[in-house]
């Protein structure tokens, strides 16, 4: 198991990805996490979603811990986002 896995499997006990309209791929350095609302799972399926972020891994932890702000890192370019922006906006209520 990755380290991202990993990382999201210990912070989303109790998370409801349902509230997702669509499916998320992390690709966190070099790994990949999949969020699939649809079944709930979280895996390292390197599949299509419907929107893809990009960053580091410290940037990714930050956002789980609050000490990053998505927001600035997005607009500093530490996160990437690419496909339907609304699913990102709708992860702050899972990651948060």
């Amino acid at each position: 198991m990755s380290e991202a896995l990993d990382f999201v499997n210990q912070n989303m006990e109790g998370r409801d990805l349902s509230v997702l309209p669509g499916s998320i791929k992390w690709v966190v350095d070099s790994q990949v996490v999949f969020m699939n609302p649809e079944t709930g799972e979280v895996t390292e399926d390197d599949v299509e979603a419907d929107c893809t972020i990009t960053t580091d891994m410290e940037t990714f932890k930050g956002m789980y811990d609050k000490s990053v702000s998505p927001q600035a890192a997005f607009m500093t370019g530490k996160v990437k986002i690419a496909g339907d922006m609304g699913i990102a906006m709708k992860l702050q209520s899972v990651i948060g």
